[in-house]
């Protein structure tokens, strides 16, 4: 399940967005055309501009995602390919290419994705039975109401991909409230729900205060406060990556410069010894 539903999650974060998608059938295109041995790549190199952006999420997306950093045979590779193009077929990127997080909050894509690959007995034995729509825009007027304040907070300890969230912020945008300002806090104990919910919370834009945290509510009680160290330790390791990365490319920017000025020699081609190098 975790190849399909991480093909869905990839697609679906693609990083380029527009005005009512309408991007969307150039890039579908595009992505068709593309062999199978690039699509693990391609996977993570969106994994990687998300992890950026919020570490804490992608790392509770793993389940769906760290599949692509693993070698795979040539029939994987077609079989890969296979899903993508079925994805893009049934308009992935339609769904989720908007730039208005409101269009691409209509549907909870990663729900139906990994409801339809799970086994009907799996689901039973998970207790897993997914809020239809209807009530759960019911339960948001109870519990919001029509006049919802412009900042608060929203928890469930079994959210599975966060469909009640999806319902929520949808209500929040209809009344001029941003769902960005709330705090949004979702627990649930199956890892390809809570990988979902990941995925949903950045596709769905709830802000920097949303967070997903898997686990057992009932044998630790502490998981909010869990989940918001492992995101500190999780944005520390993010920033201290990225000022590595920029201090880097600054070296290479001046060591450019000086060639270019004929101070410095030009770096020997990629290959050749240290010793030549020195």
């Amino acid at each position: 399940m975790d190849i399909p539903a991480g093909i869905v999650a990839a697609l679906a974060l693609w990083p380029t967005k527009s005005d009512g998608a309408q991007h969307a059938q150039y890039l579908t295109d595009f992505l068709a055309a593309q062999p199978a041995p690039t699509w693990p790549g391609t996977v993570r190199e969106v994994t990687a501009a998300h992890w950026v952006r919020r570490p804490d999420l992608i790392s509770t997306a793993a389940p769906i995602l760290r599949w692509a950093e693993d070698e795979h045979s040539p029939d994987m590779l077609y079989a890969i390919r296979a899903v993508a193009l079925t994805a893009l077929k049934h308009g992935v990127l339609l769904h989720t290419g908007a730039s208005d997080p409101a269009m691409r909050s209509d549907t909870d894509l990663m729900s139906w994705t990994i409801t339809a690959l799970r086994h009907r007995g799996d689901r039973a034995w998970l207790g897993e039975f997914h809020t239809p729509p209807e009530i759960a825009e019911a339960m948001n007027r109870i519990a919001i109401g029509d006049k919802p304040p412009n900042v608060s907070s929203l928890y469930e300890c079994a959210g599975g991909t966060g469909g009640m969230f999806r319902v929520a912020a949808q209500h929040l945008r209809e009344r001029n409230v941003d769902p960005r300002r709330w705090t949004w806090h979702l627990e649930e104990l199956d890892p390809l729900a809570a990988a979902g919910a990941a995925v949903n919370f950045l596709i769905w834009d709830l802000g920097p205060k949303a967070t997903v945290a898997r686990g057992d509510i009932l044998s630790q009680p502490d998981l909010y406060a869990r989940s918001c160290g492992d995101r500190a330790e999780l944005d520390e390791l993010r920033d201290r990556l990225v000022g590595r990365a920029a201090t880097a490319v600054a070296h290479l920017r001046v060591l450019r410069t000086l060639e270019d000025l004929g101070i410095c020699a030009p770096r020997p081609p990629a290959g050749e010894s240290s010793q030549r190098a020195a």
